[in-house]
């Protein structure tokens, strides 16, 4: 199933299409996904294999639906799988060669919420990637991961002086988020 995701393509739509029929490509991967939310935590195994496939559109489809699945956006409607067990290919995955690899692992991260605080070390890494992209999701995870992640509030701070406006805000929102008590 998980080489099934290859054929999706990336990223998920922004909206529903405007003559409202639903395109047979967003029809399968909603199949799938469902598929693969039936199949839960026996799931975990193949998906986290897949974040480290050589195919670089099956890690970008095997991130994507590890959002989905932890319920950080998508259908929030469907249960949430807790993907935890996933979090050590995630984290790997933070280094991949691909920007989207990259974000949605962050992304998928922050979605485990406090229980990835081992993940901190490796997210702040990611503050300092060239990438904008990887730096927003990055402060997103840091976000979501909330006062577990106050071991990033130094680069944070930092991300404080980022080139981009985005980095900026999402920045301050992570530290916000920390800050809670």
């Amino acid at each position: 199933m998980v080489k099934q995701l290859r054929d999706l393509p990336t990223p998920l739509p922004a909206s529903g299409p405007s003559n409202g029929i639903t395109p047979p490509i967003e029809l399968r991967r909603r199949e799938l996904y469902s598929q693969l939310r039936q199949l839960g935590r026996d799931a975990l195994p193949a998906l986290a294999r897949g974040l480290s496939d050589p195919d670089v559109q099956i890690r970008r489809n095997v991130a994507l639906v590890l959002n989905v699945l932890a319920g950080v956006w998508f259908d929030r409607s469907q249960p949430r799988v807790n993907i935890r067990e996933c979090l050590r290919a995630l984290v790997a995955a933070l280094g991949d060669s691909d920007s989207n690899v990259r974000a949605w692992a962050a992304q998928a991260i922050g979605g485990i919420g406090a229980d990835a605080a081992e993940a901190v070390p490796a997210l702040v890494s990611l503050l300092r990637n060239g990438d904008e992209g990887s730096r927003n999701s990055a402060c997103i995870a840091l976000r979501k991961i909330g006062p577990a992640a106050k071991g990033a509030l130094p680069a944070l701070r930092e991300a404080l002086s980022d080139p981009s406006a985005d980095v900026r805000r999402f920045a301050m929102l992570a530290i916000d988020s920390i800050q809670q008590q």
